[in-house]
């Protein structure tokens, strides 16, 4: 099975969920750069928040309806 390089960027969407805070952690941890979606800056503000300590590394992009023209 193919690997990604460490140092890559990952995408994780729904990124303020339970489990996927713990993704994006540990995927912080392990030196991979993280693109996380969510629907509402309210929620990427506390996201990013929560992650500051990684600087550039995570990013967030707010994504209100996949189902829109365009998301």
């Amino acid at each position: 099975m193919p690997s990604v390089p460490t140092g890559s960027k990952v995408l994780v969407t729904g990124a303020n969920g339970y489990l996927a805070i713990w993704i994006v952690r540990t995927l912080l941890e392990k030196g991979y750069s993280v693109r996380g979606t969510v629907r509402s800056e309210a929620k990427a503000t506390h996201l990013k928040q929560k992650f500051a300590q990684y600087g550039d590394k995570f990013e967030t992009v707010v994504v209100e309806d996949i189902t829109k023209e365009g998301a």
